[in-house]
């Protein structure tokens, strides 16, 4: 592998960035600088939409096998690099070794669906009245602009590329300033599995940088993962030049645990949903509701698995839970937590106030909080950390009442041993994902995304390779003579 890098990787190469500009990437584990990253300025950006631009009519006419070909060959070295990429977005993101590879492993399978799924993309007939021949036919966009987040660096670029690459369109990629080393190496890995030059290029920076490349009218869809803050910016300046976009903005997930299913096997499965990835995922269960004839029962139940949930060094074999992401990061979350106490939430689990003798790096352990007042912040805005409230419903109309109030709508739970209530609770909860006896289940096959203020628009699926094809409609008139 190639070592931590400073330059953007355009035209099929590692480029130096023309300004001389730099961001420190911190070790999230130690507080201490991992690498630095330029920060991309236009003529960085220029050069890289306008390889894309050349790039893209060669692209477009490869058959959808010779794409397939490049992207099976991609998926077979990133498990040929497992280990160099997981270690590196460990150190980076701060996810476990576990983690980290799991999502190289994902990585590889997304690859190789999209490949799958590439000469798949077929238009149809139309039938019109006899003087007509009436089809469709699947065109790509063209450039496609895309902002990847810090959690799941690697996983990211290859979400959002993957769908694009396989249907014809070439990538531009903006990753975090956070975390971003994998993406750089996934690029240097596409070339040599043969992805022509310019078909795929990446370029660092902060938020100005990606702030140029959505302005770019050259820029036919833009990808983002992130707040709804910016999401909505994004949204209105593609909608001001008549882009495209797709936009998956995060969610404030509920799980609700019925009296019917194994309270302890849930409760296990509750500060996984909760607790995994430091709670730094938008499907983590941010609210866990509980029917009230078994909540005291079910609280001490979670309470034991929380306190498993101890922070630690991501690269070591043993850690279930890393720091978080940066100081700014853990702030947000204290001042949440802060805020729900000082209007009387009780902590009720975990551990709190953060021990100082942890401050190392920005490691957070869980805190579970109960009796969280309506006036709370932490009751409706995102926390995005190792926190999660827990409440009791009377029975399933209030259970399902309370699970869809909110703006968000990405993901929901519910573990209950009841079938008909599982049909109910499926159709009845308002997220674009509902699992049902099991949580966070995502898969290549899957659409993925959310309703209401958690985006638009699926990747993962048949729906996130439709998501970068247009139709257009091809009419003939029959001539009889």
């Amino acid at each position: 592998m190639h070592p931590i890098s400073d330059h953007h990787f355009i035209g099929g190469e590692l480029w130096r960035s023309a300004s001389s500009a730099r961001i420190e990437v911190l070790n999230p584990s130690s507080g201490l600088v991992l690498g630095e990253i330029p920060d991309g300025d236009t003529t960085d950006l220029d050069h890289a939409v306008t390889t894309a631009v050349a790039a893209g009519p060669g692209w477009a006419d490869r058959s959808p096998r010779e794409r397939s070909a490049v992207l099976v060959k991609l998926a077979n070295l990133l498990r040929v690099h497992t280990e160099d990429l997981a270690r590196l977005d460990s150190m980076d993101s701060g996810r476990t070794l576990a983690e980290t590879r799991a999502q190289v492993s994902r990585s590889a399978e997304q690859l190789e669906y999209c490949a799958a799924v590439a000469d798949k993309l077929e238009g149809r007939v139309v039938p019109l009245n006899s003087g007509f021949s009436a089809s469709t036919m699947l065109e790509p966009y063209g450039v496609i602009g895309a902002l990847t987040p810090w959690n799941a660096p690697l996983l990211q670029i290859t979400q959002k590329t993957s769908h694009a690459i396989a249907a014809g369109n070439t990538d531009v990629v903006k990753p975090s300033p956070l975390a971003c080393f994998s993406t750089l190496h996934y690029g240097m890995l596409a070339q040599e599995a043969g992805l022509p030059v310019g078909v795929l290029s990446i370029v660092m920076g902060g938020a100005k940088t990606g702030q140029t490349l959505v302005q770019d009218e050259r820029i036919a869809k833009v990808t983002f993962t992130g707040s709804v803050k910016t999401g909505r910016q994004i949204a209105g300046v593609c909608g001001a030049r008549g882009a495209s976009v797709a936009l998956e903005l995060g969610g404030k997930c509920p799980l609700l645990i019925f009296a019917d299913c194994d309270l302890e096997a849930a409760a296990v499965d509750a500060a996984r949903a909760s607790f995994g990835t430091t709670g730094q995922s938008c499907v983590s269960a941010a609210r866990v509701l509980v029917e009230a004839p078994v909540y005291d029962e079910f609280l001490q139940l979670l309470k034991s698995e929380t306190e498993k949930y101890i922070g630690g060094d991501p690269l070591h074999e043993e850690t279930v839970m890393g720091p978080m992401i940066s100081s700014a990061a853990r702030n947000h979350v204290v001042n949440l937590l802060e805020d729900a106490i000082s209007v009387g939430a009780q902590v009720a689990g975990g551990e709190w106030p953060i021990d100082p003798q942890k401050e190392g790096g920005f490691f957070m352990n869980p805190v579970l909080l109960a009796d969280v007042p309506q006036k709370a912040r932490i009751k409706h805005e995102e926390i995005f950390g190792p926190v999660t409230c827990i409440e009791r419903f009377d029975d399933e109309e209030a259970g399902v009442r309370s699970a869809n109030t909110g703006f968000f709508g990405l993901a929901a739970g519910a573990y209950t041993m009841n079938a008909s209530r599982v049909r109910r609770l499926q159709r009845n909860l308002r997220a674009g994902n509902v699992w049902i006896n099991c949580y966070k289940m995502l898969d290549p096959a899957l659409p993925f995304g959310g309703d209401k203020a958690s985006g638009i628009g699926r990747e993962c699926g048949i729906d996130g390779i439709l998501n970068f094809v247009k139709p257009k409609s091809l009419v003939e008139a029959i001539r009889t003579n």
